[in-house]
């Protein structure tokens, strides 16, 4: 399952396919925010890579999220003047998202700024009505969802479904907010016929990881990416020869570098969430790809066992009829 250690270099295709990386947060979306306009691919990449980068870096990358219209009018030199950094700096910045260099970069920048213009989301202010904060929402939703879609690693999905297919023991870990999805994961794996335990507890998630095997796969599970228990867990558990996936924001985080297959999705960011609201459905909404992915390559078999698992909750139900057996 061994997967990848830099973002591939991106194309015009890749932006008109949208094969392009996915997003990870950086310390400030202020300037989106502001202007209610959605991240263009460009911007998610160089969030994507935004923890790797020297400060230099994260200098540069920081002007450009701030001020993307000023980059559509800017020469490498003076981009380089406006964020106190060195031209070479803007080139090793464009080389590190996937691209030949600035002019490149500039151009499918360019590209992306006039069709993010075009799908805007607002956001949410003080003054916004009931009507207009369940707009937002579910626009922010459905956009980040959109971005997912169109995002998300099919390669690193197949690799995932498949190694999940043929473990003798899956345990998917997370923590917070993760930790309910964690246990959506193992819910819908276990109506597969999957073995597999889904843990919340730090000393836990020690204990079970240091006994995984080659035959085995952990699952982690942190919107940042970041997250320590959920980081060493999965680092613990390839070091014991299992495979790894990680479900993420950041594709280029520390959870990233510890899994054969990463998992990374779109998320807007609000001004009332830290971790991103959309973040949590578009975490949901994958756990549900990667179950019918393998749930449609043992069609047969999953479609008893999801049947047999629906005749016992239908049982449980108030007013239920108990069925023949």
């Amino acid at each position: 399952m061994n997967d990848r250690r830099r973002p591939p270099r991106a194309t015009a295709q890749d932006h008109e396919n949208g094969t392009a990386d996915h997003p990870a947060p950086a310390p400030d979306d202020a300037a989106n925010a502001s202007s209610g306009v959605p991240r263009s691919h460009v911007q998610l990449r160089l969030e994507g890579v935004y923890g790797s980068l020297t400060p230099a870096g994260q200098k540069l990358c920081d002007f450009i999220l701030q001020h993307p219209e000023q980059l559509l009018h800017m020469t490498i030199t003076e981009l380089a003047q406006a964020a106190g950094v060195s031209d070479a700096t803007v080139t090793r910045l464009c080389q590190a998202v996937g691209y030949l260099g600035f002019s490149e970069f500039r151009v499918l920048f360019a590209r992306d700024q006039a069709v993010a213009h075009q799908r805007a989301v607002g956001q949410l202010k003080s003054t916004d009505a009931s009507e207009e904060i369940r707009d937002k929402v579910i626009a922010g939703t459905v956009a980040s969802l959109n971005d997912t879609c169109t995002t998300l690693d099919l390669r690193a999905l197949q690799r995932a479904a498949n190694a999940i297919a043929k473990a003798r023991r899956v345990d998917v870990y997370g923590v917070g907010g993760s930790a309910a999805v964690a246990l959506d994961i193992r819910h819908k794996l276990l109506r597969l016929g999957i073995p597999i335990t889904a843990h919340s507890d730090v000393d836990i998630m020690a204990i079970s990881s240091s006994t995984l095997s080659a035959d085995d796969v952990a699952i982690g599970v942190s919107h940042t990416g970041r997250t320590e228990p959920v980081v060493a867990a999965v680092r613990r558990a390839r070091l014991g020869g299992a495979g790894t996936i990680g479900l993420t924001h950041a594709p280029q985080s520390p959870l990233a570098e510890h899994c054969d297959a990463v998992l990374a999705y779109a998320a807007k960011r609000t001004a009332f969430s830290a971790d991103s609201l959309t973040g949590r459905i578009a975490q949901l909404v994958i756990a549900d790809i990667l179950y019918a992915t393998i749930a449609s390559s043992t069609y047969e078999q999953s479609a008893l066992l999801v049947d047999q698992a629906n005749v016992l909750a239908d049982s449980r139900r108030i007013g239920a009829r108990r069925r023949p057996e």
